[in-house]
């Protein structure tokens, strides 16, 4: 038994119910997968719903509820506030919790005037970046302080069934960004910096995937000249989530110069594939691939420099993966995040 189960809901939002009582499962087409907000409900056994009434039916079942917050947050304040009336133990987190994207979803007075109420009646904030969401309402900073908590995200580390290792031998990068449109991603610059890359060591694989439509081919396929001929790979849409991870395993490494501060759930990928994930802010970046991750200080060169070292030198790269494995297993495995909510004081 885990020692906390939790129900995780999105109110009214567009993903259906998941039971996870027996385990994340293996994946299946049309279900989503037991990461991000999921993975707390699957490394708990608990279940993720969209509906707060069908919450409230099982609320026997579940140690506590996690509820989502999104830029509508009066949605989630009404969520948040029939559960507590119901006897429920609340948490609530931002679904979209990178700094800036907090920020934009509190434009409003309406979204800050809730969020602020949220903060007031929950009995904890859960944070899966190492950054806390910001304090807004009458919640004082050393009740709010008293209430929240960095949690990273979990992933099913020690379920076999999500263990994606290649059975061919990796070759080349893959872009871990995929959009132009986001500032803080910093996609076109990564492309161009892996297209120098490309050329100076001679790489034959690198990978992008496209999540802009015809508007984002049309730039990528301008960009493909900058590679060498026949070396950049464009996938025109994205994959299903079991086949994207079998393309990110077949990789040496995964590369991006993301400075969202999120979550990280592209690293994580990288850990289910067992590969290894560079250049980004994210939180899991941070904690597993200390070595690698870059808050935007690197220069062009030490890039240069490092995918040469990653690329060239087998022992460099398999003593960086062992370890980030470790890491993982130790920090972010189902067990190990399992046990961190179960030693959290408003959980008890």
């Amino acid at each position: 038994m885990p020692p906390v189960r939790l129900a995780v809901i999105n109110p009214r939002g567009s993903d259906s119910f998941v039971d996870y009582t027996n385990g994340p499962g293996s994946f299946h087409l049309g279900t989503h997968p037991p990461i991000n907000y999921h993975a707390f409900a699957a490394a708990t056994f608990g279940a993720f719903y969209d509906s707060t009434e069908q919450v409230i039916d099982n609320l026997d079942r579940y140690d506590a509820v996690l509820v989502l917050i999104r830029a509508r947050t009066w949605i989630s304040l009404a969520a948040a506030r029939k559960l507590k009336d119901a006897g429920a133990t609340v948490v609530v987190a931002w679904k979209e919790c990178g700094k800036e994207q907090i920020n934009q979803q509190l434009k409003g007075f309406r979204a800050r005037k809730a969020y602020g109420k949220i903060l007031s009646i929950a009995d904890g904030v859960l944070s899966p970046t190492s950054n806390l969401p910001p304090r807004h309402g009458q919640c004082d900073e050393e009740a709010f302080q008293a209430k929240a908590r960095f949690l990273p995200t979990p992933y099913p580390l020690e379920h076999s069934q999500w263990d994606f290792s290649p059975t061919i031998e990796r070759r080349g990068i893959l872009l871990g960004t995929r959009e132009f449109k986001t500032p803080t991603r910093n996609h076109l610059q990564a492309l161009e910096l892996v297209a120098s890359a490309a050329r100076e060591l001679n790489l034959d694989r690198v990978t992008v995937i496209n999540s802009e439509k015809a508007r984002g081919l049309a730039r990528l396929k301008r960009l493909a000249p900058e590679f060498p001929a026949n070396c950049l790979e464009i996938i025109e849409k994205p994959l299903p989530y079991s086949n994207y991870l079998s393309l990110l395993a077949s990789h040496r490494l995964v590369f991006q110069m993301d400075q969202s501060h999120v979550p990280g759930q592209v690293a994580g990928d990288c850990l289910l594939a067992r590969n290894l994930c560079c250049g980004g802010s994210s939180t899991i970046e941070k904690i597993v691939f200390p070595s690698l991750c870059d808050d935007g200080n690197r220069s062009r060169e030490e890039w240069i420099q490092m995918f040469s070292r990653l690329m060239g030198e087998d022992h460099t790269y398999e003593r960086i993966r062992l370890e980030a494995q470790s890491i993982a297993k130790q920090q972010l495995s189902y067990a190990a995040v399992s046990r961190e909510l179960g030693e959290w004081d408003v959980l008890q």
